[in-house]
């Protein structure tokens, strides 16, 4: 494949910059790079043009797609998408935007305490709260639509706000360290799983009863919005 550094109008690389970018085709493939965003892959540049060497996952260490995969996504969707990336060692936020007939990659870096600089952990509990669980659903559907597989969303509503702690203590401890364990609400726990089917039996096993437990599973064809909603109704059920 042949490879271009990306330039700038003057004909200089921009290498200088604090971000890393490269342009994808109609099929994802990447076609030119800054020497930035090899860095930051810890790549060299002839290896960022072989995504399959990469080894990205996202925060929870889950297994990400491809460039090309995410990329030509995007091009179809005609939206742009955010994850929280993980490659080697270094935490990434990767941005792929559709531009036209390609897809602008931007990686930039992040500190280890981003997510908590941001407001997205709840004070009280320690957990991710609804807008990191919002989007951890959202990337979820995303990677089951990719793979053919599901996620499940799980609601557990708890009858006193107090056991709330312990509950969210109790499904980190005894999920899966891929699993997402969140604060959905007033008195209400969720969780976010990928693939595992038995996944709302194994909640409803953990946690001090008396509670309500709802879930919903979607191959990935539905929006968070609609998971949402028929796990809420599942719990009033």
């Amino acid at each position: 494949m042949s490879m271009a550094h990306l330039a700038s109008p003057a004909g200089e690389v921009w290498d200088e910059l604090a971000v890393g970018m490269l342009l994808c085709d109609g099929r994802g493939r990447v076609r030119a790079v800054t020497g930035c965003a090899a860095r930051l892959l810890g790549l060299t540049d002839d290896e960022v043009s072989r995504p399959s060497g990469w080894g990205l996952a996202d925060d929870l260490g889950v297994p990400l797609p491809d460039l090309p995969v995410i990329a030509a996504q995007v091009l179809r969707a005609g939206t742009a998408a955010t994850l929280p990336v993980v490659a080697g060692r270094r935490r990434l936020w990767l941005e792929v935007y559709p531009v036209a007939t390609v897809a602008l990659a931007v990686l930039r870096p992040v500190h280890n305490d981003v997510l908590r600089d941001k407001g997205l952990f709840d004070p009280v509990t320690g957990l991710p709260n609804r807008v990191l669980l919002f989007d951890r659903l959202d990337q979820a559907l995303r990677r089951a639509r990719v793979r053919g597989t599901t996620v499940t969303l799980v609601l557990v509503a708890l009858p006193d706000e107090r056991r709330l702690h312990e509950t969210g203590a109790l499904l980190v401890t005894g999920l899966d360290a891929d699993h997402t364990v969140a604060r959905y609400g007033v008195g209400t726990v969720a969780v976010v799983a990928d693939g595992d089917v038995d996944i709302a039996r194994r909640v409803a096993g953990l946690v001090t009863r008396p509670v309500r437990v709802g879930w919903a599973t979607s191959d990935g064809t539905h929006s968070v919005h609609d998971v949402v909603s028929r796990a809420e109704a599942a719990v009033l059920a």
